[in-house]
Formats: C-alpha cells, structure tokens, sequence
C-alpha cells in the first residue's frame, strides 16, 4: 500500500529527534612548565639518558571551559622513548609533574590522550580526546651517539624514521655493494661505533661512490638480524671527496668491542681457518647453508663472508692453515659476528699497501672528472 505525502509528513513529525551524549572532556591541554627546550638553531643536545621535563595538563569541555575530568590519561612522547610509567591521573580536571623520557630528537612533544583508566572496573568512557606540549628541539645525533647502547641488538633509535645529525659532521661513503652502502663519521676516532648500513634495495647512485661526503641522511632505523641499517634512505651528498679511514685491526672479539666496529671496515692479521671445520661439525653445515667460514686469532673466532665477492677461495682447501690478511665490512648475525669481504685484494698472505688517498674536491672538479670505486658485482 502506498502512503500520500501528507501521510508521511505527519509520521516523520511524529518521530522523535534522537539525543547524543558527548563523552567528555573534549580537549587535553599540555603545557611545558620547567625543562629546556632549546630553538631550531639552538638545539638541546641529544641524549640517550633520560631527561625530566615538568608539565601540567588540564582538560576542557566542547565549549572551551575547564572540564573536571577525574581519571587517567595516557603519556607518550614522539619522538622519543618514555621512561616511567604512562598513566597520570586528573582530579578535579588537573594534573602537574615531571615526564622523564629519552632518545628525543628534532623537534620532540609531550602527548597526553584519553584512553580510558587503568581501573578496567571504571565505567568513565573514554573520550580519546589528545593534546601536545610545545616542541623541545633537540639536535639529531650522530651515528655514533644512536649506536651508544649497552644492548648490541639495538641502538637508541630502532623503529623511528630517523634523521642523523650530518650537516656539520664528516660522513664518508666507506664501501658499497649491490644494495647498499656503509657510512662512517670520520670526526669521531676509530672504533666509535660511528659508521652505518644504509640499505638502499639496489645499486647505490653514482653520487654515493666511495669517499663521497654526505649532506644528509635519513630513514627508517631498523635492527636487521642485530645489525642497524636506514632503509628507505634519503641522502645527499656535498660534493666533496673525503679520505676513507683504514681498516681497524681486532685484536679483541667481545660484544662490546665488536658493536664499536659494526658498520666499520677491519682487519683480521694471521687468523687461522679452524682445523675442527670439517665435514659434520656446525661452522661446516652453516658454511654450506649461509656461505660464512670461521676465522680464529687469539681466543676469537669470528666468520668470514666471501662467495660473493671472491668466488674463487675455498676456505674448505685451506683448514688448519694461516690466513695473513682477512678485511670488510661487519655486520652482526645475533650472536654471530661476520666480516663482509669486499673483494679478492681482502684475503691474502699479507695486508696489501695503503690505497693513495685523493685530495678534498669542489663539487665542479667532481663534476668535470669521472670517478671510479669497487663495488660488488
């Protein structure tokens, strides 16, 4: 049966108008009351140990006013790592204290949002209602300051889209390989944990050949197998020719020593190829499987990874035996430390003489010459 419009009129104002309940509060509001926090050109130092900021946090209605939220709101800092617990609790609409956290960088606020209490017996709603403190500028660090961890599967700033602290620092390409190339700060000495993976998916650009200075870098910080590498990179480059720094001789293979050389070239000098790796023993079956042979010196065993790049040594032909010169790249593989062998010059009876290292150039002289540097195949 079909109704006359009159007749749907008169039901449509017979209908009721339905009601909504606003969850309240409608706004947070963070405010920074004691702590540095420093100017785009004039940042607060990065640090990785925690630094407490004071604040206050109030809490206001859809109309603006003060609301006397009574409950907990939940802490974060972006960027950065809180350090204490995440929950603070309003009375009365209120709150005042001290946030401790770590690892800020760049421009760094105080978040507080409403995301219900800790109590799960309260039957307060959640408003999801967020606010955020004025930015604390804090420089970018180093690569050797996001390194600096006791924790050697990790670095300060795992997980974060990143940006290190390049622009006033000497970071050199060091070495490439098909998908990637390792960047080290010269101004900081040997053995500071100051070089990188960056992870690039294919051959590096042209820009980035070995000894080239970088500008900028950025990207996703990620822990891959325990070794930190940025992927999907942003860099640039100055256009200046930088001395690559020499390979760093181990003569120690602890965790500690080795996470100050990840990233880094090294240098292995009369290791010996283990006379236990043989057919059956573990070092044999994962040589099989990952292409690593061990290499001894000392009370150190670290692996070797070279089929790639010298296809044509067999470590299985030479057990028992004295190597007198084994360099690369190190990376970390969980509990395994792996030296990345660049080419054939990196194995031999003895190290080979330093490379001439080419004099700083301007960016029209680079352009006006074409350079040539290793590579992987």
């Amino acid at each position: 049966m079909m109704l006359s419009s009159s007749a749907v009129l008169l039901a449509l104002l017979g209908c009721s108008t339905p009601t909504r309940t606003r969850v309240e509060p409608s706004f947070v509001n963070v405010a920074i009351t004691s702590g540095e926090v420093g100017t785009p050109d004039a940042p607060v130092p990065f640090t990785s140990a925690p630094v407490s900021y004071g604040i206050t946090v109030t809490t206001t209605d859809y109309n603006g006013d003060a609301y006397p939220m009574n409950g907990d709101l939940t802490l974060q800092v972006r960027p950065g790592t809180l350090a204490q617990d995440s929950l603070i609790t309003l009375a009365n609409g209120t709150w005042s204290g001290s946030v401790l956290f770590q690892d800020g960088f760049g421009p760094t606020r105080i978040w507080a949002t409403d995301e219900g209490d800790r109590d799960q017996k309260s039957t307060r709603p959640a408003s999801y209602a967020a606010g955020v403190s004025e930015a604390i500028n804090f420089d970018f660090p180093t690569i050797a300051e996001m390194q600096a961890t006791t924790n050697t599967e990790t670095n300060n700033l795992m997980g974060e889209f990143a940006e290190l602290r390049i622009a006033d620092r000497q970071v050199v390409v060091i070495a490439r390989d098909a998908a990637g190339f390792w960047a080290q700060d010269i101004m900081d000495p040997p053995a500071s944990g100051a070089s990188v993976y960056v992870y690039t998916f294919s051959r590096p650009d042209d820009t980035l050949a070995v000894g080239a200075q970088l500008s900028m870098l950025n990207g996703i910080d990620e822990e891959y197998l325990a070794s930190t590498q940025f992927s999907y990179p942003t860099t640039g480059v100055t256009g200046a020719t930088l001395a690559v720094p020499a390979a760093v001789n181990l003569t120690a293979c602890d965790d500690t020593n080795m996470e100050l050389v990840e990233g880094a070239r090294v240098a292995v000098n009369n290791g010996t190829i283990p006379a236990t790796f043989i057919d059956g023993s573990q070092d044999y079956s994962d040589y099989l499987t990952y292409g690593q042979w061990p290499i001894a010196f000392g009370a150190c065993t670290l692996y070797v990874e070279s089929s790639s790049t010298v296809p044509d040594y067999h470590p299985t032909d030479h057990v028992g035996e004295t190597v007198g010169y084994v360099s690369g790249m190190v990376k970390q593989i969980y509990s395994k430390w792996v030296i990345v062998v660049e080419d054939p010059s990196d194995i031999g009876d003895a190290a080979p003489a330093p490379a001439p290292q080419p004099p700083a150039r301007t960016g029209a002289q680079k352009a006006a010459t074409r350079q040539y540097y290793p590579e992987f195949p």
